[in-house]
């Protein structure tokens, strides 16, 4: 696991909201838990 850049939180923000990517499917493309991608969309 490895800190998220600020381009790497905007492009999973993008993928979930434009492309409907979801949690599943960008944790493992980022190499982060689904929790983690759940918290950054809600913030």
């Amino acid at each position: 696991m490895f800190k998220l850049t600020k381009k790497d939180k905007i492009h999973i923000f993008e993928e979930w909201t434009l492309e409907n990517k979801r949690g599943t499917y960008l944790s493992k493309k980022y190499g982060i838990r689904r929790e983690k991608v759940n918290y950054l969309i809600n913030l």
